[in-house]
């Protein structure tokens, strides 16, 4: 197995943790802070890699993802400060990753 293979894995499992962290803080289920570490360790570690190992073309596209997994640790920093604006993060994240789904990688 390749090492580009391997990180698609990592980066799926670490988003699935997100998801499954979002949804156990939404419902005020406890250890979601755990999940959310363990998700966006992988998540911000990829995209940190696709920003410096990536073609120069799509570096643009890759910071603004990099700019995304941080708002999702801000989130993550308000969720363990127990503050109830964490939502705003996620919701900035969200729309970030949309804008790049939505825009052209280079080939």
């Amino acid at each position: 197995m390749n090492i580009y293979k391997k990180l698609s894995i990592a980066y799926y499992i670490g988003m699935i943790l997100l998801l499954v962290g979002i949804l156990f803080q939404l419902n005020d289920i406890p250890y979601a802070i755990i999940l959310l570490i363990a998700g966006i360790i992988p998540l911000l570690g990829i995209r940190l890699f696709n920003f410096i190992k990536g073609k120069p073309e799509n570096k643009r596209l890759h910071g603004i993802l990099v700019m995304s997994a941080l708002f999702l640790v801000g989130a993550i920093i308000a969720v363990y400060f127990n503050r109830s604006y964490w939502i705003i993060g996620v919701l900035i994240t969200a729309t970030l990753d949309i804008y790049v789904s939505l825009r052209k990688f280079g080939k």
